[in-house]
């Protein structure tokens, strides 16, 4: 499955500051607002002076059906039959990802520690946030893109080395 996701992979990484929390902004977990708040990006290397990050990660269920909505939405798409091209293989968008694989992407420039923070911890870094209203056609959830977001739920509040959650989970993506 990893294959499928190579265009976010090789994608520019950034981690930003806002007020005196860095953060890794994930599509579809307050990135948006988060990009428009910030005081300082970090972009690839420059990630690495970075002694810690926050992780926001969102229920996985949730983030799914929130990226399907917001892929179509962005791309002028039918909400079914688009769902049926994922469930295909067939579409594969950063909006829907697996949060983990957002987490590879950050490993690649950032070795250091992290903790996790469930979603709704955004409101502790800013009282702004976009999108938070759009109305969402309800989709069934595709397994294999929230099976390993599941784990990473049971780390909220925790700090760990990122390469220990890359390599714990490494297998769960398949």
């Amino acid at each position: 499955m990893l294959t499928h996701w190579n265009k976010l992979l090789n994608t520019d990484c950034v981690v930003v500051d806002v007020g005196s929390h860095t953060v890794y902004p994930i599509f579809r977990v307050g990135r948006s607002t988060l990009m428009s708040v910030c005081d300082k990006q970090y972009i690839n290397k420059e990630i690495d002076h970075c002694s810690h990050v926050d992780i926001l990660i969102r229920d996985p269920e949730e983030r799914f059906v929130s990226g399907v909505n917001e892929y179509c939405r962005q791309n002028q798409l039918d909400v079914g039959t688009t769902w049926n091209e994922i469930n295909a293989v067939k579409i594969h968008d950063r909006h829907f990802t697996p949060q983990y694989v957002w987490l590879l992407h950050l490993y690649k420039w950032y070795k250091g520690f992290v903790t996790i923070r469930p979603f709704e911890h955004i409101t502790n870094i800013t009282e702004m946030h976009k999108h938070k209203s759009e109305s969402k056609i309800d989709v069934p959830v595709i397994e294999s893109f929230v099976a390993v977001d599941r784990h990473l739920t049971d780390h909220y509040n925790e700090t760990v080395n990122i390469g220990y959650l890359i390599k714990r989970y490494k297998n769960a993506l398949s």
